[in-house]
């Protein structure tokens, strides 16, 4: 068994978010790969919709999907999200033999050394750094010392329970939600840039105007 998570805001959840899931999950071999919304980011603004309207997308853009799924552990808690505290809680339910993933975008890898006990992420899991067009990793010169000697190849990742690190180059994809949210705003067309069952519950509870 290999668990993955994939954390963020999802305000609102859009297709890249999804396709970025399905294809992890394929190409690294997890058997489950859940989305992990947050409550308060800890190094952004505070999300524009509410928990719990950002879970019911999130579980609606995600149903049906084999192997992908929506953990909602970050949402039941008070205060700002940090993931350490995500990643010890999912480490002491699952045992020390599983293998644990987290995958982190490159924008937030260049900030990692300001995340609450950013080396303790290795103690619980490997870390996945998913590589964009337009976003270019350069982390800080501590946490490239402290990541590049763990560094395998990200096919590999989940023969190691935790501690290891890597890299991986995904599908673009055009979507934002920053963009997805202007559009919402301007009466702009998205074409397919949201799930449809997404955007049913956008426009029911009027979200983003």
């Amino acid at each position: 068994m290999a668990h993955a998570i994939l954390g963020g805001t999802f305000d609102p959840i859009h297709r890249g978010h999804v396709e970025c899931a399905v294809e992890l999950r394929q190409r690294l071999g997890f058997s489950r790969l859940d989305l992990v919304p947050c409550h308060l980011p800890a190094h952004r603004d505070s999300p524009d919709s509410s928990a719990s309207h950002r879970l019911v997308m999130a579980r609606l853009a995600t149903a049906g999907i084999a192997g992908v799924g929506v953990d909602d552990r970050e949402l039941r808690r008070e205060g700002p999200s940090y993931t350490a505290d995500t990643l010890a809680e999912l480490r002491e339910a699952l045992g020390r033999n599983t293998s644990l993933t987290f995958v982190m975008g490159g924008d937030a890898f260049n900030t990692l050394q300001h995340w609450a006990r950013w080396k303790s992420l290795f103690e619980f899991a490997n870390v996945v750094v998913m590589e964009r067009d337009g976003v270019t990793c350069q982390p800080a010169a501590e946490v490239m010392a402290y990541t590049e000697p763990r560094r395998v190849d990200a096919e590999t990742i989940t023969a190691q329970s935790s501690g290891g690190f890597a890299r991986i180059a995904l599908r673009p994809w055009p979507q934002s939600a920053t963009e997805v949210r202007r559009r919402l705003q301007a009466g702009e067309p998205l074409g397919d840039w949201l799930p449809e069952a997404v955007l049913d519950y956008i426009r029911e509870h009027r979200l983003y105007l």
